[in-house]
């Protein structure tokens, strides 16, 4: 019933700010202008553990 969590990291992802998008799809069709609706450079880290115990999932979503 109660258990003393052990967790580990399952996985960990730190996705790309909308400039980056903005930027990789400019590169890949030539020379062009990013609206500054696009500039934005703010990510999200996430991070996903499990319990090795009981198996327990837990996420954190960070702004950065």
């Amino acid at each position: 019933m109660f258990c003393k969590h052990e967790w580990t990291v399952l996985s960990e992802t730190v996705t790309k700010s909308k400039f980056e998008c903005a930027m990789s799809a400019i590169g890949a069709c030539g020379e062009g202008t990013i609206p500054h609706q696009m500039s934005c450079a703010r990510r999200k880290h996430i991070q996903v553990f499990t319990c090795k115990k009981c198996g327990s999932l837990k996420r954190y979503v960070e702004d950065i």
